[in-house]
């Protein structure tokens, strides 16, 4: 019996979190299964044309969106807006584009900082 590969695509895949995944996925490969971990440099998620091309190129059935604009405290108390609608427009290329190709199912998540447990602040 030939199942379906499931092809799944993680936006934000050298940050934190898509590390983590890909980590936790080379210790369990699926046959049924082609993972894809997009970098800023494989596409840039602001540009709609970009967007769509990376799903034309991959053709994902299931897409965890992890990528966001990303800066230390001080970049998003400075430029917090900036931060925010980028983030938005980002997050609407990829819903569109989820829609548009008919995925599966989309997992999203958004983080732009994470600080340590224990630490001192100024």
């Amino acid at each position: 019996m030939d199942m379906e590969k499931n092809v799944i695509l993680v936006t934000g895949g050298s940050g934190l979190v898509g590390k983590g995944i890909q980590m936790f996925i080379k210790s369990d490969m699926r046959e049924a299964e082609e993972w894809i971990f997009l970098t800023s440099k494989d596409a840039n998620l602001l540009n709609k044309k970009e967007t769509f091309d990376v799903f034309d190129k991959y053709k994902p059935t299931h897409v965890i969106h992890l990528a966001a604009i990303v800066g230390g405290l001080y970049a998003h108390i400075g430029a917090n807006c900036e931060f925010f609608r980028k983030n938005m427009q980002m997050n609407d290329n990829i819903l569109e584009a989820c829609h548009k190709t008919k995925v599966k199912k989309l997992v999203s998540c958004l983080s732009t900082c994470i600080f340590p447990n224990k630490t001192s602040y100024p």
